[in-house]
Formats: C-alpha cells, structure tokens, sequence
C-alpha cells in the first residue's frame, strides 16, 4: 500500500517567536527621525534665542556706558561754557560715534550700526540733561513679520553749574584720582589717561619714562621675583612698570571736582599751570 505524503506547515521565524512567546522585534528608526526632525527646529531656535539675548545685553552695556561718559562730560562743559542746545546735540552724537568703536557689538547688531542710534529725543534745557537714545536691534531670525527690536536707553544727569562766589563767578573744575597727588586742569591729560605699552621686565631697567625717569615695581601687582623673561607694562609718564595690563594703578577713576575741594593737592606738572 502506497504511503500518503503528509503536507506539514511551513514555520517561519514570525510563528516561532510567537509560539515561544517572545516579544516581537520592532524597529523604531522611522520613529526617532520623526521625533528628530519636530525637537530639532526648537533647540536650535533656543540657541538662538539665548545668542541674542547676550548680545542684547552686550549692546546695552556699550551704548548705556557711552551715554554716561557723554552726559557725565557735558555736565562739566555746560559749567565752563554757554553752549547751545544744538551745539549740546552735536556733542553727544559726536561722542557716541567715537564710544562705540566700528567693530564693537553696538556697530554690528544694531540696525545701520552706529548711525542707526537716534537721540532726538534728548532734552538739553533746563538744569538737567536728559539723553535718549533710541535705536534698533536686528533679531537673527523674523519673528511675527518683525526683524528688529525697538531698544530705548535714558540717561538723567545734573548739569554741575558750578558754586558762586565773588559776585557770580564760577569756581572752576578739575579731575583728581582717588588715590592721586595732584589735581589736573584738564580731562583729556595724558596722566588720566595713559597709553599702555608692553616691554620685556629684562629690559625695563635701560627704559625712561618721557620725563627721563626710571620705572620701578608697581607696588600693587608686582610681588616677589618675577622672570627676567616675564611681560610688564609701562605707559609714558609713569615712574612704574606692572605685570598685569589691568592693574587698577593704571586704570585709574577719575573725579571732577570744585577747585576748592581739593585739599591740599598740588597741581599737575603738565596741565595745571595757567
């Protein structure tokens, strides 16, 4: 008797796990793209976002230390001298071209630079000086149709009319450093501000300041025996070399101040002679 063949079924990998009661297998790449392509665009507007924020802040330090120094001069002008609101107006924008240097953050991410800063608005009459500067900041993607920020700054200073005395006249005013000798005529003098230049210490003993003088170590940041190798900085007319650029000896705050209050200073071989 011929034997029957009997057909089995076919069991494939599927039905194996199945029947072995192992989990399916699934694969999860189509899935993590999706989630990548949505989470993506976020972080990467995040980044943005917060790089824009810093130069936000970095522009408003640049422009809000530019106004201080303008209004802070022009209070002092406004004492010496009678000037007009226009000739005022003219000063500050003068000033805030040369505060805000070509390559600063203020020049680059505000819109047309520093000539997009408009101080209209600034009121020059009156005891007081009012600044206003009024510019915008270009954003680094559009938001709702937008392409810039409007920024405003304001600066309020008193304009230092001086003490009467002797029938009206005016005291006049000089500039002191707190830890200074001398009182100085003039603001612009190379004592306030010195030009720093560096210099090998090795060769510090054979160098003379304008005045012919040695330079000797700065008693705030030279400590110990430095390397003959080491970098020092000098300026023109100091008597001192530094190992650090910033030493707060050559940085120095200056103070406009009523001749009378000087207390007993001397005044400065280069500009305080009349």
């Amino acid at each position: 008797m011929p034997m029957k063949k009997i057909s089995l079924p076919v069991i494939d990998n599927h039905m194996r796990h199945r029947a072995m009661g192992a989990p399916l297998c699934i694969r999860m790449e189509g899935f993590y793209m999706v989630e990548l392509a949505v989470v993506l665009p976020f972080f990467a507007g995040f980044l943005a976002a917060l790089l824009f924020f810093f130069q936000a802040l970095t522009v408003q330090q640049e422009v809000g230390n530019t106004l201080l120094a303008a209004g802070r001069e022009l209070s002092v002008l406004a004492c010496r001298e009678d000037k007009s609101e226009a000739a005022m107006a003219a000063y500050v924008r003068g000033r805030m071209l040369t505060g805000l240097k070509a390559d600063s953050a203020a020049d680059r991410f505000i819109r047309y630079g520093r000539m997009g800063i408009r101080l209209t608005q600034s009121d020059f009459s009156g005891s007081y000086i009012y600044l206003q500067a009024d510019y915008g900041l270009r954003l680094p993607f559009g938001l709702f149709g937008k392409r810039e920020i409007r920024m405003t700054q304001r600066l309020k200073c008193r304009k230092w009319i001086g003490q009467a005395a002797d029938g009206g006249t005016k005291e006049e005013i000089v500039y002191i450093t707190p830890a200074g000798s001398v009182y100085h005529r003039k603001r612009e003098c190379s004592y306030l501000s010195p030009s720093v230049s560096s210099t090998k210490k090795r060769r510090v003993g054979r160098l003379r300041n304008e005045n012919g003088g040695k330079y000797y170590p700065c008693e705030a940041c030279v400590k110990g025996a430095d390397a003959d190798g080491g970098t020092v900085y000098i300026t023109k007319f100091g008597d001192r070399y530094h190992s650090r650029r910033d030493c707060a000896k050559i940085r120095r705050t200056v103070y406009a101040v009523r001749l009378s209050e000087v207390k007993g200073r001397n005044a400065c071989v280069k500009c305080g002679r009349e």
